[in-house]
């Protein structure tokens, strides 16, 4: 018998998913940000509605961290824009 720990979530969608996204340029995140939405999400159109909002800069100020806050369509979107986002050589790493 698996114990609850082994169990994955129940996730009902469509559901509004976030992603901390963690770079060295505020600017240059934000951009690549707004590049990977039309490839990832409405097939291709890019034109849901997101928030992203500034989460907080390392000690030394050389990270900055950003919240992408968009509603994903099924598990299949969440993951393709996880990996696109990814893909971005302006980002560093999505959570």
């Amino acid at each position: 018998m698996p114990e609850a720990n082994d169990q994955k979530p129940q996730i009902d969608y469509p559901c509004r998913w976030e992603y901390k996204i963690i770079g060295t340029d505020e600017g240059a995140v934000r951009e690549a940000v707004k590049a990977c939405l039309p490839e990832a999400l409405n097939q291709g159109s890019g034109d849901r509605p997101y928030e992203l909002g500034f989460s907080r800069a390392s000690n030394q100020g050389k990270y900055v961290s950003l919240v992408l806050a968009v509603e994903v369509q099924d598990g299949k979107e969440r993951n393709t824009l996880f990996q696109v986002l990814g893909d971005r050589p302006e980002i560093k790493m999505v959570i």
